[in-house]
């Protein structure tokens, strides 16, 4: 038991709580906090400072990540202290029973996979233009003006290829999830984040169709070919659809 500042990496049942990984942020034993009924939370000592360095980072995912292979866990999100074991009980725990108890039953025996695909954007903007006489006329003209002479026909060829390309990327998002999310019990979609983005999406997947999800991603890589990088990151934690977020307490 801790009187001082102690880390949260996420909530288990208090049945799973007999295997935890060694060691977590600051290089600190993981432990578990027992909780009443049924729920315990993984934690470690900390000194209580600034945990932005990126190895901290890699060890709170490592925690989860390791955890996760095994048995069902809520994450907390990375960077959060609370005051002492009696905290962690009481401000955690017991304010979230219930709320974390249906989550772990709902989530029981399902792991969080990611699916992202990427644009080889130089030959994407070359597809959508030469795909369509109309971007393809108004491209052969502005290659016979001088520089300044086609502005405003410049700013609407943009204009006309962006459209394209979020026709484009709608299509092909609504393909993947089309062929991906039959096999999963939920799926959400995540921030782009970057323009040559396609698609990403989180998908929550029972571990016995883990294989037949796999297998469906392989199919849509082939269906993509080299016009989409398709980028496949799971099991994992269930971070998109079990956040457990500290209404109270963190210091």
């Amino acid at each position: 038991m801790s009187d001082g500042a102690v880390y949260v990496y996420g909530v288990i049942t208090a049945a799973d709580a007999a295997s935890l990984p060694d060691t977590g942020v600051e290089g600190s034993p993981v432990r578990a906090i027992i909780g009443e009924g049924e729920l315990a939370a993984l934690v470690s000592d900390v000194a209580g400072g600034s945990l932005a360095a990126a190895r901290e980072v890699r060890a709170h995912w490592r925690v989860l990540e390791k955890v996760s292979a095994n048995t069902t866990v809520l994450p907390v999100r990375f960077g959060t202290v609370m005051d002492g074991d009696d905290a962690v009980r009481e401000q955690l725990l017991a304010a979230g029973a219930e709320r974390f108890t249906a989550l772990l039953r709902e989530l029981d025996g399902r792991v969080q996979v990611v699916v992202k695909g990427t644009y080889a954007e130089e030959d994407l903007l070359r597809g959508i233009v030469s795909s369509s006489p109309r971007l393809v006329a108004l491209r052969d003209r502005l290659q016979q003006l001088p520089e300044n002479a086609g502005y405003y026909e410049r700013i609407r060829l943009g204009e006309l290829v962006a459209m394209e390309v979020d026709r484009t990327r709608e299509a092909d998002a609504a393909h993947a999830l089309a062929r991906l999310q039959p096999l999963a019990a939920a799926a959400r979609a995540e921030g782009l984040g970057t323009p040559d983005a396609a698609f990403n999406f989180a998908f929550l997947v029972d571990r016995a169709r883990l294989d037949d999800f796999s297998a469906a991603v392989t199919d849509l890589i082939a269906e993509f070919g080299d016009r989409i990088t398709v980028r496949y990151v799971g099991p994992l934690a269930p971070y998109s659809f079990a956040d457990a977020e500290l209404t109270a307490g963190a210091v």
